[in-house]
């Protein structure tokens, strides 16, 4: 019985997956065909609304079941890691950000005390955003490798991977930077990795989808705003060692260190979902 369970849940992770790394591709074709706006495309619907939705079809129609989904809280039992969801990025991206500053390589002149309004804004949109993403990676990818019985960090990775190639099509779309992509896409890609080891450890020992619905949402919510709102610059030739987003190599260092230091502290646990 074991077996023929693996089997199926092999053969759902792999249509989930094929899923998810071409449902970007197939939005770009749409937004070829049908143009795209200020507030989006239908493309970047497809490609935001794919992974929910093979989740759903997955879950509910082709065996899964709902059992592992994670979306009771469990907030009682898990204080320590629902607080480092929430602390998590403020604290790193204020260790990057003064930095960058103390180097002169981010320019923070045009901070002001209008960033929490600005951050107060964002936080409704990218919390409902990333219900969408965090309920197919960490509602659906990520237990299901663990219940496959995998080596938990080989699950991280490969959920971190597949993440990042989700990420890439609209990423070409999105992104401004001088930088060679050559350059730039390898770099998301180990950052997404390592984010997803910090993510799939929280996972792994609340139980509950809800902590990566929240780091990620502050994530956005910070991040985006300090740079795209421009409450801060990196200086030209810098931003590969020092952005506070993912593919920031110093970014990347701290979130390493974080991630290995919670596989090491769960390492033993058998706390699965």
């Amino acid at each position: 019985m074991a077996r023929k369970y693996d089997k199926k849940t092999l053969r759902n992770v792999f249509i989930f997956t094929l899923v998810v790394l071409s449902c970007g591709w197939v939005g770009r074709l749409v937004d070829l065909k049908v143009g795209t706006d200020s507030n989006g495309s239908l493309g970047q619907l497809i490609w935001l609304v794919s992974p929910l939705l093979a989740t759903i079809i997955l879950r509910s129609f082709m065996g899964d079941g709902w059992r592992d989904f994670g979306i009771r809280l469990k907030f009682r039992e898990n204080l320590f890691p629902y607080f480092l969801s929430i602390l998590l990025i403020p604290i790193t991206t204020l260790i990057v950000v003064l930095v960058g500053h103390h180097m002169n390589w981010i320019d923070t002149s045009n901070f002001s005390w209008s960033f929490p309004l600005a951050f107060g804004l964002a936080i409704v949109p990218m919390f409902f955003k990333n219900i969408f993403e965090e309920f197919a990676w960490r509602g659906y990818l990520a237990p299901k490798l663990f219940s496959m019985g995998l080596n938990r960090l080989l699950s991280h990775i490969y959920v971190g991977v597949i993440w990042a190639l989700w990420h890439i099509p609209y990423l070409l779309v999105l992104i401004d930077t001088t930088e060679s992509l050559g350059t730039y896409i390898p770099r998301v890609i180990v950052g997404l990795v390592v984010l997803s080891v910090v993510y799939g450890e929280i996972r792994f020992v609340t139980g509950s989808v809800w902590p990566a619905v929240i780091l990620h949402t502050l994530g956005n919510a910070i991040v985006d705003t300090l740079i795209l709102k421009k409450f801060m610059a990196v200086q030209v030739g810098y931003e590969y060692l020092i952005a506070p987003s993912p593919e920031g190599l110093f970014t990347i260092s701290l979130t390493a260190i974080v991630g290995l230091w919670l596989y090491k502290k769960y390492a033993k646990s058998n706390l699965q979902n």
